[in-house]
């Protein structure tokens, strides 16, 4: 794309966010980040990626104790008795994604991208549900679990989801307020949907 766009994308645990977020990248010629983020947010700062791992898109309030003595983040020590909360690494992870975002059109999947860019021009937020049956389908699908075993996970996803954005935001997470769009996959299907979204984005992009 010629200008500019930032896309955000937040969703429901099996609403098939990722593999819109994908092909939607893939369609407008842009950079795709989700787990990357943590790839170089752990490179930005020299903290190892297992921490941001754990506290990636959990509740905050817990502190995370250093796995090992003297690992570094921008030439400051860490000794074991030292913590670092999740408010630290939030803030270590915000600052990839505005510095991500300040240099090219992308799409950024959950991290409170949407927030944390709200003031970007650029930024179009969007939220991506799905009906509670094909949520269960491809979290069977993917994890290679029972029925019962998906429907439990997807209730524990999306809380700890809702959780660590209503903590870091002050927004509520899923809500049609929090975001420029929200769409349900399953009234057209990953790729219906992916072209409504794009349709949505060249619309208001104009």
């Amino acid at each position: 794309m010629e200008k500019k766009i930032i896309i955000t994308i937040g969703r429901q645990y099996g609403s098939g966010g990722r593999e819109i977020g994908k092909l939607l990248a893939e369609q407008l010629g842009i950079v795709y980040y989700d787990k990357e983020l943590i790839n170089l947010a752990s490179k930005e700062s020299g903290i190892c990626g297992e921490f941001f791992e754990k506290a990636d898109e959990k509740t905050s309030g817990s502190l995370l104790k250093a796995l090992a003595m003297g690992f570094s983040m921008n030439n400051a020590i860490f000794q074991s008795n030292d913590y670092l909360s999740n408010e630290s690494l939030f803030q270590i992870q915000s600052d990839v994604i505005r510095k991500v975002a300040s240099k090219q059109s992308c799409i950024l999947v959950g991290r409170c991208a949407d927030y944390i860019l709200r003031d970007d021009p650029n930024c179009i937020s969007i939220f991506i549900s799905a009906t509670l049956n094909d949520r269960i389908r491809r979290a069977m699908e993917y994890a290679h679990i029972t029925e019962k075993d998906a429907e439990e996970y997807l209730h524990k996803a999306d809380k700890s989801r809702a959780s660590y954005y209503n903590y870091y935001t002050d927004k509520t997470w899923g809500a049609a307020e929090s975001y420029d769009l929200c769409v349900n996959s399953s009234l057209y299907g990953i790729g219906e949907t992916t072209a409504f979204i794009r349709e949505f984005i060249t619309q208001k992009h104009v």
